[in-house]
């Protein structure tokens, strides 16, 4: 080898690549042990100026106090659920039950897991006659679906499990079962967020048992 081949400082460009590819704080964390001053003296000026984006950001708004869209400001839960041609069943089942009422007029705030129309239909046409057919069974059922209190997509990634309106606490939160989406009690959140004065609702792909 001559003189004037220099061998490269791989530990430079490996934490420079780690900087491209992580960023600057992944970087800095994993490349300080090899990394020499001038290489560490960039990581940490790149550190003190990065702005993180909050992780949970694309999830909208969380907690109590978080500003409801105008648009939700004159809807009920139950208005909601009319709006919309995927919750016939689900809105059937509550008229059946008596639960119309609650989430209408009633006072409190409410979270509804509402099972699409695609998702009732996974049942079989038995068990479905069955259920409508027992008041107090579609009760039951249906209160596994209603958590009181408002939970935004973004408050159920951060919790791990809620108590539903009959007692019992169901599992809730992300599941490597849907590719890191928000589950709850068996079924996946497949559309979030859909606000209303007295609550919010979550749209899931099958009926919580």
């Amino acid at each position: 080898m001559s003189d004037s081949t220099k061998q490269p400082n791989y530990s430079t460009m490996a934490v420079i690549g780690l900087a491209m590819a992580l960023g600057p704080l992944a970087a800095l964390s994993f490349g300080s042990r090899y990394a020499d001053e001038e290489t560490l003296a960039r990581a940490n000026a790149g550190a003190a100026n990065a702005s993180p984006k909050p992780m949970l950001a694309e999830y909208g708004p969380s907690g109590a106090e978080a500003n409801l869209p105008v648009v939700a400001g004159n809807k009920k839960l139950t208005d909601v659920l009319a709006g919309s041609g995927v919750f016939d069943t689900f809105r059937q089942a509550m008229q059946a039950s008596g639960m119309t009422e609650t989430m209408s007029e009633g006072g409190g705030t409410y979270t509804l897991f509402v099972p699409s129309d695609e998702a009732f239909a996974k049942m079989t046409q038995e068990e479905r006659e069955a259920l409508f057919s027992d008041g107090e069974a579609l009760k039951k059922l249906l209160a596994k679906h209603v958590v009181p209190g408002a939970y935004t997509a973004t408050d159920l990634l951060e919790i791990s499990e809620a108590r539903a309106l009959d007692g019992s606490e169901i599992p809730v939160g992300p599941s490597v079962a849907y590719n890191g989406h928000v589950g709850v009690g068996g079924a996946e959140v497949i559309q979030s967020n859909l606000f209303a004065s007295n609550g919010v609702v979550h749209v899931i792909d099958r009926v919580i048992q």
